[in-house]
């Protein structure tokens, strides 16, 4: 019995050892086949990557370092991070993707009605959110299904509050004889002299790349909401009165055209691409910008950073001393992935308290999460950022090219340029916007 039973064991010591190597053999087919990668799409802009860092190496981006430091959290994921081509773009492109089954997991898109169109291939995470990130984060109203209050939950805010305004050059303001800082524009006639004063000094006032409306999206936008009013914007996208009846519209797309007839704009702005070095170079009094830029001007320029509100077009309108703001940016988890709830932890990760601190390094921006102080961000008092916190971080109007339905958001981006080029009157674009309702 003791003989077979030896006997037994030899063979099985045996066969352990042929199966032990034959794993080692093949072992990294199987660590392959346990690994879970992770597809996340992140903007290029306006989101996670500033602007100076796209011109480092990509391991240098804070949002590769902390896909790093999620990863050593989950051994055996790895995240591929892909960069569209242009944020409009990128969400038909998603939805291709997911439909053609090669989607993303997590997807960088705009907020509001953006998303809303991709309702079919978006996955709703209301019952995956944990509930300290409800509690903690602000801005869900923007991600919930047709702004509905109980509408489902299509993502969360791409932890940043991106406030529009002016950066503008204090060095060329001083050259101009300005004091913008003690003395801002409130009015167009107002900035009007300003942009005068500086164009009279054989600089463009403002360089902006306009082929794409940035200016309008980020200042004209304000001029329009002031006096429309979001409730309007959201009428009229969705057919209940017309664009063509908006005064608010048609009188922020006149100064807009005006700003152009006046020498205000680079006069290439149709076609340039360059005008954000333009401005870092001294070439333009000031740029349209979100607050995502503004650490990069600043270490550039030091303290000829300087920050410019956008007047109010009128003393009546029902909004003034306010902005375009809020969590434009989102992030999304495609109906397609096979890891819902890893992707939900990762971009539950991205808004923790700590990662938002750390991103504050790169990039100041005001957050979305209520529980951080300013010194836990690490403002210094009277310093641009801290202006932007403390005057405009709860005090804005929510993007109001986000309001629109995809048909009129598609009209109002390729031809709102063409308004301020000439090529195309206020009454003409309104009057397209209003044949795009329900495309």
């Amino acid at each position: 019995m003791k003989t077979k039973i030896l006997f037994v064991l030899t063979l099985a010591t045996v066969f352990l050892l042929i199966l032990n190597f034959s794993v080692f053999a093949g072992g990294p087919k199987e660590a392959e086949k346990e690994e879970i990668k992770l597809t996340v799409w992140i903007n290029g802009s306006d989101s996670y990557i500033g602007p100076e860092e796209q011109k480092l190496p990509q391991d240098q981006w804070y949002i590769s370092q902390a896909f790093r430091r999620f990863e050593k959290l989950h051994p055996g994921v790895k995240i591929e991070l892909y960069v569209p081509p242009d944020q409009e773009g990128a969400h038909q492109a998603f939805k291709a993707a997911v439909l053609g089954g090669t989607g993303p997991d997590v997807a960088n898109l705009w907020t509001g009605q953006a998303i809303f169109n991709l309702k079919d291939v978006i996955l709703p995470i209301d019952d995956l959110i944990p509930p300290e990130d409800l509690k903690n984060i602000w801005g869900w109203e923007s991600l919930r299904l047709d702004f509905k209050p109980d509408g489902p939950i299509l993502g969360y805010p791409a932890s940043q509050n991106q406030l529009c305004f002016l950066l503008y050059n204090k060095k060329i303001a001083r050259m101009a004889g300005l004091d913008l800082d003690k003395n801002p524009p409130r009015t167009p006639e107002e900035f009007n002299e300003v942009l005068s004063k500086i164009k009279a000094l054989g600089i463009d006032p403002i360089v902006v790349d306009e082929s794409f409306p940035w200016f309008f999206a980020w200042i004209g936008d304000y001029w329009w909401a002031q006096v429309s009013g979001s409730d309007g914007i959201l009428a009229a996208t969705h057919g209940k009165r017309k664009f063509s009846d908006d005064e608010g519209l048609l009188n922020a797309l006149r100064y807009y055209r005006s700003l152009y007839e006046n020498g205000f704009f680079n006069q290439d702005m149709g076609t340039s691409a360059d005008s954000w070095n333009r401005f870092l170079q001294g070439q333009g009094g000031m740029t349209p910008v979100v607050t995502s830029f503004l650490s990069d001007a600043e270490r550039a320029l030091g303290e000829d950073a300087g920050v410019l509100m956008p007047p109010d077009i009128s003393p009546n309108a029902m909004i003034t001393n306010s902005t375009i703001g809020g969590p434009g940016q989102s992030l999304v988890v495609s109906k397609s992935t096979k890891y819902p709830k890893l992707a939900v932890a990762l971009i539950s990760f991205l808004n923790s308290k700590e990662e938002v601190i750390r991103a504050q390094k790169v990039q100041q921006v005001p957050p979305v999460r209520t529980d951080l102080t300013i010194d836990e961000l690490g403002y210094e008092p009277g310093s641009n950022i801290a202006f932007l916190y403390k005057n405009y971080a709860k005090n804005y109007i929510y993007w109001p090219d986000n309001l629109l339905t995809p048909g009129v958001a598609e009209v109002f981006y390729r031809m709102t340029p063409l308004v301020a080029l000439g090529k195309m009157t206020p009454e003409e674009l309104a009057a397209e916007m209003d044949a795009a309702v329900g495309r």
